[in-house]
């Protein structure tokens, strides 16, 4: 005698995967017909990944549950892509921004981070070193290299992240690198690069585009 089938058989992966975005977010949600209108009214996944749950409910009416599953499913992704990047060698800003991107990428607010590297280039730990706003976060020297120090670097790369887009550095950002140049020299522990990173996979490297020679670094 045959098995039943199943009330709710589930979809192979190959389907899964060949399902459009709205169809994939109504599984998500477990209410067909709601994921055309948010991505109507937003126009994109990534518009949709900045809500809160709270705008997601007083915007669209979604029930606590369903704004709780999509905040989930979104952080499931994100993680999942910071797994598939993690580095244990840092040798070139390719691999820093291979590391910083999946990150800091997609954050509507400045976050700096500092790698800890050995001699060899393996990673040996990470800090968030600051948190800012839009346009700017306050950081002072000697929190980055206090960061250094408590994590054992024979040197270490600095990495944040512009909101706005545009990875180039600012005044501020080429004389804070620097000053902080200048004192991890002193220390033994040399800053190896300081790199910017944005959402649309952008970025500049203090070493790669030679940021000392800009407007500014003086």
């Amino acid at each position: 005698m045959a098995d039943p089938t199943p009330d709710n058989p589930s979809c192979p992966v190959a389907e899964i995967q060949l399902q459009a975005t709205e169809t994939l977010l109504d599984h998500v949600l477990g209410r067909p017909g709601v994921a055309a209108h948010l991505l109507e009214s937003l126009g994109n996944l990534a518009a949709l990944a900045r809500l809160s749950p709270e705008a997601l409910i007083e915007r669209f009416a979604l029930t606590p549950d369903e704004a709780t599953r999509i905040i989930a499913a979104f952080e499931l992704g994100h993680r999942r892509l910071i797994e598939g990047t993690d580095a244990p060698r840092i040798l070139s800003c390719q691999e820093v921004v291979a590391w910083a991107h999946p990150r800091l990428g997609h954050l509507v607010h400045e976050e700096m981070h500092l790698l800890a590297l050995s001699g060899q280039g393996a990673l040996r730990g990470t800090r968030l070193i600051a948190r800012g706003g839009l346009h700017a976060l306050a950081v002072r020297p000697s929190d980055i290299l206090r960061a250094g120090l408590e994590l054992a670097a024979s040197g270490f790369v600095l990495i944040h992240n512009h909101p706005s887009g545009n990875p180039d550095p600012s005044p501020e950002d080429i004389a804070l690198t620097r000053r902080v140049q200048e004192s991890a020299d002193l220390l033994g522990m040399p800053l190896v690069d300081h790199v910017i990173v944005v959402a649309s996979g952008r970025f500049s490297s203090f070493v790669a585009n030679q940021w000392a020679s800009q407007p500014g670094s003086q």
